[in-house]
C-alpha cells in the first residue's frame, strides 16, 4: 500500500513499539486510510442506487432523516461489510497499542518519577471524585478502560495507550508531536483575536495534555490550568509536561463541576470534549466554562461538526461511531448548532464564532465560511471537517 504513516517523534513519556508493534500500526492504519479513500465514498452509491429505491417502494416516500437511513443500510451486505472492518480496525489499534503500553510501562513509570521529582508544574488528585457516569458508563471510543481506569496509585496504562493510539487513530492527522490540535488551536485564536494575549488559561478535558503543552508554548509567560476525569490521564499529563518542559497545573476535576472561583481564567478552551458527554454534561460544562471565564475573556472549542449542513446519508456516515464506536452522544451532538449552543450557556450572539476547518496531513487547520469547498484537497465531501466555535464574555 501507499498510505505510509510515519511513527510519531517519541518524547521520553511515548510508549515506543517494537519492530512487529509498529508492523501492525502501520497495517491498521493503511487499511483505514485506504477505506476512507476507496470504500466509505461508495456507501452513497449504494444508498442512492439500490437501498433508496428500496424504501420509497415500501413506504411512498424516501427516508426522512439520518436515523431511518441508519436502519435502512443496516441490511445491506456493502454497509455491513464495511462496518465490521472498521469496527475491527478500531479493536485491533486499541489492542496493539494496549501490549506496547503494557511492555512499556516499567519504562514510563520509571520516567515519570524521574521528571517529576522537581516540577515546575503540579499535579491535584482529589481521592473523592466521581467520575461522571457519562464517562464511566462506557469505555469511549471503544478504548479499553476509557479515559477514567486507573488500577493503582501510579497507574499510567490508558494515558499510554492513547497518547501513542490517537496518532494511529486520526490516521496521522494530528502531527508526529501530537502537536497539531493544540497548534490549530492557537492559530484560531489568533486568527479570530490577533491581539488577544491571555495571562490565565484553563484547557478542559486535556486527556494526556497533548493540547495543553502545545498552548502552553504559544504564550509562555501566561499560568495555564488543566483538567480531566481520570486519574491515569492526569499522572501522564503531569509527567508529560514536564518531560517537555512545559509548567501546567493539572487538576483532576469535570468540566461540568469545577472549584475554580467566579471570573477566574481570561481563556477556556477544549478539543473534541463536548461529543463525549451528554446533553445534560456538555450544558453544564460550557456554563461552567461561561462562569470561569474572565469578562472580555474568549472560549473556543473544536469538536466534530454540525451535521445539519450534511445531507441524510452523510449525516449516517458521520454518526456511525454511535452506534458502533462507544460514542453514545456523538449522534445528539452532531444535531446541535453550536451558535445555539453558545447563546443558550449566555453568551450573546454577535459574540460567537462559529466556523469550519479542515487539517492537512500536518495536523494543520484552514479555516472555511462554508462546511463544503470543493477546491480544496482535503475536503472529502465535507466529511472531514471539523468546527471551530467560541465566543467573547
Amino acid at each position: 500500500m501507499t498510505n505510509y504513516v510515519p511513527e510519531p517523534i517519541a518524547h521520553p513519556m511515548m510508549p515506543v513499539a517494537n519492530h512487529d508493534e509498529h508492523a501492525r500500526e502501520d497495517i491498521t492504519v493503511d487499511i483505514k486510510k485506504w477505506m476512507t479513500s476507496y470504500i466509505y465514498p461508495n456507501d452513497e452509491l449504494v444508498y442512492e442506487r439500490k437501498a433508496k429505491p428500496k424504501f420509497k417502494k415500501q413506504h411512498g416516500r424516501g427516508p426522512e432523516d439520518c436515523d431511518e437511513v441508519h436502519h435502512l443500510m443496516l441490511d445491506e451486505p456493502y454497509t455491513q461489510m464495511w462496518s465490521s472492518i472498521a469496527r475491527t480496525l478500531q479493536e485491533m489499534l486499541w489492542d496493539n497499542q494496549g501490549e506496547i503500553t503494557a511492555r512499556e510501562m516499567p519504562r514510563l513509570k520509571a520516567e515519570a518519577k524521574k521528571y517529576l521529582r522537581d516540577p515546575k508544574g503540579s499535579l491535584t488528585l482529589d481521592s473523592n471524585f466521581k467520575t461522571p457516569r457519562y464517562v464511566d458508563a462506557v469505555d469511549i471510543h471503544c478504548m479499553p478502560g476509557g479515559y477514567q481506569t486507573s488500577l493503582t496509585d501510579d497507574d499510567l496504562f490508558v494515558a499510554g495507550v492513547y497518547e501513542r493510539g490517537a496518532y494511529y487513530y486520526t490516521k496521522g492527522m494530528g502531527g508526529r508531536r501530537r502537536e497539531g490540535p493544540g497548534t490549530a488551536m492557537v492559530n484560531a485564536i489568533r486568527n479570530f483575536y490577533p491581539e488577544f494575549s491571555p495571562k490565565r488559561i484553563l484547557d478542559v478535558g486535556c486527556t494526556t495534555g497533548g493540547t495543553s503543552t502545545s498552548i502552553a508554548s504559544a504564550w509562555p509567560e501566561a499560568e495555564f490550568h488543566a483538567i480531566d476525569v481520570g486519574p491515569a490521564v492526569m499522572r501522564y499529563a503531569h509527567a508529560r509536561a514536564e518531560c517537555l518542559d512545559q509548567k501546567v497545573h493539572f487538576h483532576l476535576m469535570s468540566g461540568d463541576d469545577m472549584s475554580f472561583p467566579d471570573q477566574s481564567f481570561d481563556l477556556v478552551v477544549s478539543g473534541g470534549v463536548f461529543h463525549e458527554t451528554s446533553v445534560k454534561g456538555a450544558r453544564g460544562m460550557i456554563k461552567e466554562m461561561r462562569r470561569v471565564l474572565r469578562s472580555g475573556g474568549i472560549t473556543m472549542h473544536y469538536d466534530i461538526p454540525f451535521g445539519g449542513a450534511f445531507n441524510i446519508h452523510e449525516q449516517f456516515m458521520l454518526n456511525w461511531d454511535c452506534w458502533y464506536n462507544a460514542e453514545p452522544f456523538w449522534r445528539q451532538w452532531t444535531a446541535w448548532d453550536r451558535t445555539d449552543f453558545l447563546i443558550e450557556a449566555g453568551f450573546k450572539k454577535e459574540c460567537v464564532v462559529d466556523t469550519w476547518a479542515d487539517r492537512d496531513r500536518h495536523g494543520n487547520f484552514a479555516f472555511f465560511e462554508k462546511p463544503f469547498d470543493e477546491t480544496h484537497p482535503s475536503a472529502q465531501g465535507g466529511t472531514g471537517r471539523v468546527q471551530f466555535f467560541g465566543a467573547k464574555k
